[in-house]
């Protein structure tokens, strides 16, 4: 992917919920909502390097999902807000990026940070990654990076209503769209260091298995732990997140039964590696300067 690997100072994280779908019937907002993160930008970037810093913009599964003409919509109000900018707005600024180029760039992500694309020994981390509307697992089996990407599954109301009613009820109906629908990758028995991010990571610290800040190592068993401690006891928790029970019973399983985990496999749940988010976005960057034959 990259022939040459860039030195990176520091990162500026922001984040703006809801995401930019949630506009689809609204685009104007979507712009507004990007404005605001342009005014952090102008904040953090020096004036001086406006003109040189590049823009980009690139939407991942909630616009995947839309109609398409909603989401141009949505994508032609942030070009619009790109163009009237001060910085730099390449001609592919505004995309709708592909899920297996989200897994490929959130693995070099974190095999940057965390050093082993720097490494002869070629060994690499697996990275999970689990969003609002897919999932991928990226890892390096032998000469090349192989992504698999899922679509989420949505439970209809009556089926989301059984996961109010213990761990096992709701564990079978979450069953019934998991197990041999998704793809178990052979090579994953036997496979690198794993680190879990996105809503692995948050439903972990909403259902205190880790810390918020820290992050920490879990094994599978643990969140089948969590799970049956959340639905059991789910008047603890709904006021918070009514979806709990639903959401570690769906990790559960997509973990045992979806991509085939043994309960003692081990994740590395992190939300961060030496103080930068671990997602897509910094491979992208990574890439998309590599492009403009930047670095």
């Amino acid at each position: 992917l990259i022939r040459e690997l860039p030195v990176l100072d520091n990162e500026m994280f922001h984040s703006i919920k809801p995401g930019l779908s949630a506009y689809a019937d609204i685009p104007e907002m979507g712009g507004y909502t990007v404005r605001q993160l342009l005014k952090v930008a102008k904040k953090t970037v020096p004036q001086l390097d406006w003109k040189r810093t590049p823009l980009v913009l690139k939407a991942t599964a909630g616009l995947r999902l839309l109609p398409p003409e909603k989401a141009q919509a949505l994508l032609e109000q942030v070009q619009d807000v790109f163009d009237e900018s001060p910085f730099f707005v390449p001609d592919d600024s505004v995309s709708i990026m592909d899920g297996t180029n989200e897994g490929i760039l959130a693995w070099v992500t974190v095999n940057f940070l965390t050093g082993h694309l720097y490494a002869e020994t070629r060994k690499t981390v697996g990275i999970l990654d689990l969003g609002g509307g897919s999932t991928q697992i990226t890892f390096l089996p032998k000469s090349k990076v192989r992504v698999h990407l899922y679509k989420l599954i949505y439970f209809q109301y009556c089926a989301s209503t059984l996961c109010y009613a213990g761990y096992k009820l709701c564990y079978q109906e979450v069953l019934k769209v998991v197990k041999g629908i998704v793809h178990q990758p052979y090579e994953l028995k036997n496979t690198c260091v794993l680190y879990a991010f996105s809503y692995y990571f948050d439903r972990a610290v909403d259902a205190g298995l880790i810390d918020g800040t820290q992050g920490g190592m879990l094994e599978v068993r643990d969140f089948k732990k969590g799970a049956k401690e959340v639905c059991n006891k789910m008047s603890k928790y709904r006021p918070v997140s009514p979806f709990l029970c639903m959401d570690m019973t769906y990790i559960t399983c997509l973990l045992k039964d979806g991509f085939g985990f043994k309960e003692n496999t081990v994740l590395q749940l992190t939300k961060k590696v030496n103080n930068v988010e671990t997602s897509w976005a910094l491979g992208a960057m990574f890439k998309h300067f590599q492009n403009l034959k930047i670095h």
